[in-house]
């Protein structure tokens, strides 16, 4: 692997380039005199904000207005913003840092125009396993191996073991604004006291019912004395009104709403995480949290699920899953069952390993 800047490419979205982020710190124990920048989408770059292992950020415009700490230089305060534009903007602020090698973590055909712009450098490229996934969504009688954790394959790219430890990089980036945003939701709460609950996603079909979180969250509190905290994030008012109506006025401070950065910060001190397959599901490593993951419509074969040392899934087997590499708006027989039979009880008898490997830490 070279020694001149390394420039990791992932333009999306919020939970690949979750799991991407780790990459620079995979890079700076396996060569720690070398530079590393990270190429993304606009919008991500907050995430991004004090990663203590990256050098540099190239920034594609895709016409986002969330970043407006980014768009206002004089307030940006995470890692130098090297270039920002469309394609060829960013590849000329590869060229003008030197970066002698991209990996290239997407795949697609906008980072394979990105690598043919840079011209000279080095390419790295991460198995994408596209085939293999839709094997298993569209050939099931075909028995198909399933696709290592994503994490492991990242580790190695890098120069690493497979299993080298993870550095939670997320935990070593979160500010004092960032935890000052999240008090109201954190209130009293004891550090490992609690457990948080990611009950969004982006597609219907990987969404466990809010009535289920409900139930296994009340069993968690009383067998594990974990409180619970409803983690949603803004753009989610059906979610957020269904809860609070499962919650009741007593316990509608359990619901939080809150932005990534504030949600990783409360994240941070939570004995667990338990989330769908999800962007929320990836805070887990990133801050060094055991994550529980549900998984419907997509299957943990794909690759995205037990990434950190602790974690571990909720599922039950059935013949119509995967029906999806991504997700669906709505299931393709009408009935969910794969979210819909996965009961708290049987995530809870899933769970409660997990729970013994933080009571005993």
């Amino acid at each position: 692997m070279s020694r001149g800047p390394v420039a990791v490419v992932r333009f999306s979205s919020l939970g690949d380039v979750l799991l991407a982020a780790h990459v620079p710190s995979f890079l700076k124990r396996a060569i720690p005199d070398a530079a590393t920048l990270f190429v993304t989408k606009g919008r991500y770059a907050t995430v991004l904000a004090g990663h203590p292992d990256l050098d540099g950020l190239l920034l594609l415009d895709d016409g986002s207005s969330a970043d407006d700490a980014v768009r206002a230089d004089d307030a940006w305060t995470g890692p130098p913003i090297l270039a920002r534009g469309a394609l060829p903007d960013l590849a000329a602020g590869l060229r003008a840092a030197g970066a002698d090698t991209v990996m290239d973590l997407h795949g697609n055909l906008r980072s394979a125009a990105l690598r043919r712009a840079v011209g000279g450098a080095r390419v790295v490229r991460a198995p994408k396993h596209g085939l293999r996934r839709r094997l298993m969504v569209h050939a099931k009688w075909i028995h198909t191996r399933p696709v290592p954790p994503l994490l492991r394959s990242y580790r190695s790219l890098a120069g690493l073991p497979p299993d080298a430890s993870l550095r939670p990089w997320l935990r070593d980036a979160i500010t004092a604004e960032d935890r000052a945003r999240a008090a109201d939701a954190r209130s009293s709460l004891a550090p490992g006291g609690f457990a948080v609950y990611g009950v969004g996603a982006r597609w219907a079909t990987k969404r466990w019912p809010l009535r289920h979180f409900v139930a296994l969250a009340r069993a968690v509190e009383r067998e594990a004395g974990l409180a619970p905290r409803f983690a949603l994030t803004p753009g989610e008012p059906g979610t957020e009104a269904a809860l609070d109506a499962l919650l009741g006025a007593g316990f509608a401070h359990e619901a939080v709403t809150l932005d990534l950065r504030a949600l990783a910060a409360l994240a941070s001190d939570a004995a667990v995480l338990v989330s769908n397959d999800s962007a929320v599901l990836h805070l887990g490593p990133a801050l060094g949290v055991p994550a529980f993951g549900l998984f419907g419509s997509t299957v943990p074969a794909f690759g995205f699920a037990r990434q950190g040392p602790r974690d571990a899934v909720g599922e039950i087997p059935l013949p119509c899953r995967p029906c999806g590499v991504h997700g669906r708006d709505r299931c393709p027989l009408g009935h969910h069952a794969c979210m819909e039979s996965l009961t708290p009880e049987i995530a809870l008898d899933t769970l409660r390993p997990l729970l013994a490997t933080v009571a005993a830490a």
